[in-house]
């Protein structure tokens, strides 16, 4: 009796340390374990997940979005070198032809209102800008 008492109390610690749980995190004996890497990715795609519903809330409620409404308007525009443009926009009831280049943008005409109908500038042609420029030009040439 009393040798199965004395086996029941040396095998009493072993059966209870089997039934202790793995050490997950710093703890771990092995850091890529299953369990450990589990954790690490779902840890890393909540934390994804949280900036992407914060730049979604930031883009939704403070007006970053891209079609923000404006008085200023792009009407077209035309090439003029490698890196430089005329660019003609409507800023408001006035229009105005800029000259664009890298770091650097000129205003070479302004337009009062009225000057430039809409429906010249709204004409679409496969050289539209051109077109327009030259009929502006030509109107204000024969004033």
């Amino acid at each position: 009796m009393r040798y199965v008492l004395l086996i029941g109390l040396v095998l009493l610690p072993q059966i209870g340390w089997s039934a202790l749980p793995d050490i997950i995190g710093s703890q771990s004996a092995d850091p890529l374990s299953t369990a450990n890497l589990t954790q690490w990715t779902v840890g890393l795609v909540f934390v994804l997940l949280m900036i992407l519903a914060v730049a979604w809330v930031a883009k939704r409620f403070t007006g970053f979005g891209v079609g923000h409404k404006s008085d200023l308007k792009v009407l077209s525009g035309l090439s003029l070198g490698g890196r430089e443009k005329a660019v003609l926009i409507r800023a408001g009831k006035q229009h105005l032809l800029l000259g664009v280049a890298p770091g650097h943008i000129v205003t070479l005409h302004t337009f009062e209102a009225g000057e430039i109908s809409d429906d010249v500038v709204s004409e679409k042609s496969s050289s539209g800008f051109e077109q327009n420029l030259q009929k502006i030009m030509n109107k204000q040439a024969a004033e």
